[in-house]
């Protein structure tokens, strides 16, 4: 097969864009429908197989030949620094202003090789942030991708908009190449998810950047997937997408900020936090029924099915004004070990129900694992004012039921140490 050329006469593209759907939920876009031949051909080359035979393998479903051409169908170019006015106005208005002492959330989707959220770890040093515990969850459909990620040594052609300031502050020489400094690479984590298939991988998020990538998918899987990152977005949380996507976006309602040379979404910021009278506390926390649906997500957490319990609750919680689906949220990501998603989606309930006084509580334990006492104590006040002028015996709403004395004691208690779990636990 030479280069360029069809690798097989009459190559069935279709056929192909079906497999590759199949094998990883990416539906090509026409415009780019082309490079499924190939992608088809060097798939065959890094198999070792001529084209024919490599077809064949394909249709009987051989894994490995399959896993090739998705890995082959779907890594795209990507270099540090990419777009730099977009990333210079995310900097300036929603990395830099952040309060220094609440963590950020970001999530880069669709990351490639690593390239994008290195470039945003760089960005939240360069903002002063390097004592914050903010996280870039960044993740990709291709393994191999990922594992070029994880490794964080680059050439030129990937550094080629950077100048010797960020090389020198942010890289360190290996061999003919440069890795990224540890400073950099611990804000990053890096997991596999499919974009089509997965639900976020998380909720609550401040940032969420997928560029370029969209381009890739037919008009209504993209905005199927946009609905899936808008969802995912914390109450004026900003999307970030490549300067030919943003039109796709138009049906979801998101605020556009014009930057010079780029543009911005974000989300609403919605109902506000705003402090309630005790008489409206009451009435919010002692209000109706979670969703239906939620009891199902409830249940499995119960049987300590933590990834379906999650997988409802995001399902209950991008559908329906249901706090108490981001309350089992913040149960979920604790198991996890991960309290700033918990932090994320607590908020999250808030910003539904501000006088949700189990929310409250859980921002307690939270804040006090995170070293934020003055933020604890003042979450444990707002919980106690949303109790005001409940009976003991009134019950809560949350994750599970417990009577507004039950979170009184708890919260008179000495350090106070509640966690979501907790806070929503049954009585005793």
């Amino acid at each position: 097969m030479s280069p360029g050329a069809p690798p097989l006469p009459g190559l069935p593209l279709a056929e192909l864009e079906r497999l590759v759907e199949q094998a990883c939920g990416v539906a090509l876009a026409p415009g780019v429908r082309h490079t499924v031949a190939d992608a088809f051909e060097r798939a065959a080359r890094a198999c070792g197989l001529p084209a024919e035979a490599m077809l064949r393998r394909l249709r009987t479903g051989d894994p490995a030949c399959l896993a090739a051409l998705v890995e082959q169908a779907v890594v795209g170019e990507t270099y540090f620094h990419r777009h730099p006015e977009q990333l210079e106005g995310l900097l300036r208005h929603a990395l830099a202003p952040a309060p220094a002492d609440r963590p950020l959330l970001i999530w880069s989707a669709g990351c490639a090789t690593g390239e994008e959220p290195y470039t945003v770890a760089m960005l939240l040093l360069e903002a002063g942030r390097g004592r914050a515990a903010d996280r870039i969850l960044a993740t990709d459909v291709s393994a191999r991708a990922l594992v070029a990620a994880r490794e964080g040594h680059y050439g030129e052609w990937s550094l080629r908009r950077l100048g010797p300031p960020r090389r020198e502050r942010f890289f360190e020489r290996a061999g003919r190449r440069l890795a990224v400094s540890a400073a950099v690479r611990q804000r990053v984590e890096f997991r596999a998810h499919n974009l089509v298939r997965d639900p976020p991988p998380g909720l609550g998020f401040d940032v969420i950047l997928c560029r370029n990538v969209l381009i890739y998918f037919t008009p209504e899987r993209a905005l199927a997937v946009l609905e899936q990152l808008a969802g995912a977005l914390a109450p004026g949380g900003w999307l970030l997408l490549g300067p030919v996507e943003a039109p796709l976006a138009a049906p979801l309602g998101l605020e556009q900020v014009e930057v010079p040379g780029a543009a911005l979404l974000r989300r609403g910021t919605g109902t506000q936090a705003r402090r309630r009278s005790p008489a409206s506390a009451a009435t919010a926390t002692a209000g109706p029924a979670a969703a239906p649906a939620f009891a199902d997500a409830r249940e499995a957490a119960r049987r300590g099915d933590i990834a379906s319990a999650e997988r409802l609750a995001a399902e209950v919680a991008s559908r329906d004004r249901c706090p108490e689906a981001w309350l089992l949220l913040a149960v979920t990501a604790e198991a996890r070990g991960d309290d700033a998603a918990a932090l994320a989606a607590v908020r999250r309930a808030l910003s539904l129900e501000p006088g949700l006084a189990q929310a409250h509580a859980a921002l307690v334990p939270l804040y006090q694992r995170l070293g934020q006492a003055a933020e604890a104590a003042r979450a444990r006040r707002d919980a106690l004012e949303a109790l005001q002028g409940l009976d003991d015996a009134a019950d809560l709403r949350g994750v599970e039921p417990i009577s507004a004395g039950a979170l009184r004691q708890a919260l008179g208690a000495a350090g106070a140490g509640l966690t979501p779990a907790t806070a929503g636990g049954s009585r005793r």
